[in-house]
């Protein structure tokens, strides 16, 4: 949810946000709490899905517990594994850091800590064995070019480029292939029934473009998604089995203790 996008409304007429990438292992030590942090629930759904982490501050509207789970974890949606209420439970999170130049990480974290202060959220980490789409180099040839690795996570930009009327284009800069496959991981308008993971081995950071046709919209032409990476990116998606890391919810409030 990083100022990457998730568009769906040439599809399916909604748009999510999308999450940036932070590094595995463990938290950083020491890690600031928020300066303000606003946790409550959304009990109408009001509004459209939102949320920004960027800048020393976390934006989150009308958005169900596990997508916050996932998004404070960097991790797809179906990476959190826990009762089916975290889908129903929605919440707004507006929150402040100390300075502007926090580390999106460190926020991310500090999200964690919010939801265990407030709703008392007991949740572990483990490695699972699951079937995903690898994301891998075709024919050992890359079409992207390669650019500057980004100062911070969010330098990188990912969104939407033209009126979706031939389909979905994607305009990417300063983007690594971790991030590439975290955005597919929650990007609407393709085959999307597993999470995406990075084993193209590819280091550095890229700018690419990529167009391509939503299924059952082909009949005019265009590319499934699966072409359009092999086609314009030199990327393919294959079907395999990994030990992914997911997020296990053993217990949690339904609500907010109060602020």
């Amino acid at each position: 949810m990083r100022g990457h996008w998730i568009c769906r409304r040439s599809i399916r007429g909604a748009a999510i946000a999308l999450f940036a990438a932070v590094v595995w292992g463990q938290e950083p030590q020491p890690v600031p709490a928020f300066e303000v942090a606003d946790l409550k629930l959304n009990v109408d759904a009001q509004g459209p899905p939102a949320a920004v982490i960027s800048n020393g501050s976390v934006r989150i509207r009308n958005v169900a517990l596990r997508p916050l789970i996932a998004a404070a974890w960097s991790l797809p949606v179906d990476g959190v594994k826990g009762p089916g209420w975290l889908d129903d439970v929605h919440v707004d999170l507006v929150a402040k850091a100390a300075s502007p130049q926090t580390p999106e990480a460190d926020l991310r974290v500090m999200m964690r800590a919010v939801l265990r202060d407030r709703m008392k959220m007991v949740a572990r980490v483990e490695q699972k064995e699951e079937s995903v789409w690898a994301l891998t180099v075709w024919k050992g040839q890359p079409k992207m070019t390669p650019s500057e690795m980004p100062a911070k996570p969010e330098d990188a930009k990912c969104g939407p480029a033209g009126d979706g009327a031939n389909g979905v284009r994607m305009v990417c800069t300063h983007e690594t292939m971790a991030s590439l496959a975290r955005i597919l991981s929650q990007m609407g308008g393709w085959d999307a029934d597993k999470r995406v993971v990075d084993q193209t081995g590819l280091k550095g950071a890229f700018d690419f473009a990529l167009q391509w046709t939503p299924p059952g919209q082909t009949d005019n032409g265009g590319l499934i998604l699966f072409d359009a990476l092999e086609a314009q990116l030199g990327l393919r998606l294959e079907s395999r089995k990994v030990a992914v890391p997911v997020v296990v919810v053993e217990s949690m409030e339904r609500a907010p203790a109060d602020n």
